[in-house]
């Protein structure tokens, strides 16, 4: 973890308080694979630099997935790593923040794509990315606007997105979904890089917000421990997906701890089923 996490210290205690025994593993701290077998089940938590080595990292959890059960699953992580999803989401027809994949083999210009969808500011992002790695805002006819899509491109596959201004005054809301049900949400502000993260919360999460978050749930929630679904709304006041959190997001569990209580019980139970297995 290249940063803490502030859910560590509050689930690990609860883990300790309901009996589980738990330990604290980094993914890429050159356990033997063999080791994995020796536990009842492995949790992805806060793996953060997942982004900048991804194809060691997917590797890594097909490779344990057939040591452990893995939460979430490996299938799930691996749909969840490139952010191609959302352009999934909304061909599945899921309220979406409007979503360009940029190919690295087939760059494109920005002013260009700007023009023909008539986008002024614009946000510029990897397509694997994690944390607001290289997230920028630019606006299209900006100077920098260019090299900040080829500084993405030289890295990997590129999204751009018209910048949603509802952000600018009502935030981003973040939804926690944890072991079949919606727990609670929170307001998080913009982050770019070099920013940091400012949350508000736990706030009640209004009925669109939550139709539109088990929508993009909805063919996979049975296989999820957790998930965070970030949205915000459009210039009509419809909410969107901004984000499907899958892999390592905060649960911001500090903020709601009925929400901890829930994770600890499905983690138990989890474990002690797979304890039980031949």
């Amino acid at each position: 973890m290249p940063e803490p996490d502030p859910d560590r210290g509050p689930l690990a205690d609860a883990l300790a308080d309901a009996g589980v025994d738990a330990t604290w593993v980094a993914w890429n701290d050159g356990l033997p694979l063999d080791g994995w077998a020796g536990y009842d089940l492995a949790v992805l938590r806060a793996t953060w630099d997942y982004h900048l080595e991804i194809d060691r990292f997917l590797t890594w959890v097909s490779e344990v997935s057939t040591r452990v059960p893995l939460l979430n699953p490996a299938e799930v992580v691996r749909a969840n790593a490139h952010k191609s999803y959302l352009t999934a989401l909304a061909a599945r027809g899921v309220a979406t923040v409007p979503t360009l994949l940029i190919s690295r083999d087939r760059p494109a210009r920005v002013a260009e794509l700007a023009t023909d969808r008539g986008w002024r500011d614009l946000v510029i992002k990897p397509a694997v990315s994690g944390g607001s790695f290289r997230t920028w805002r630019v606006t299209a006819d900006a100077p920098d606007a260019e090299a900040r899509l080829a500084a993405v491109l030289a890295g990997g596959d590129a999204l751009v997105q018209p910048y949603v201004h509802d952000v600018d005054a009502a935030g981003e809301r973040a939804l926690v979904w944890i072991d079949g049900a919606f727990t609670h949400a929170v307001r998080k502000s913009p982050r770019f890089t070099g920013d940091d993260e400012r949350v508000t919360g736990p706030l009640p999460i209004a009925d669109d917000e939550r139709a539109v978050a088990t929508a993009a749930l909805a063919p996979i929630a049975e296989r999820l421990l957790y998930a965070r679904v970030d949205l915000c709304r459009d210039a009509s006041g419809r909410p969107q997906v901004m984000e499907l959190e899958l892999i390592e997001p905060s649960l911001f569990l500090l903020q709601h701890p009925p929400a901890l209580a829930r994770l600890v019980r499905a983690i138990t139970r989890h474990a002690s089923s797979a304890e039980r297995r031949p």
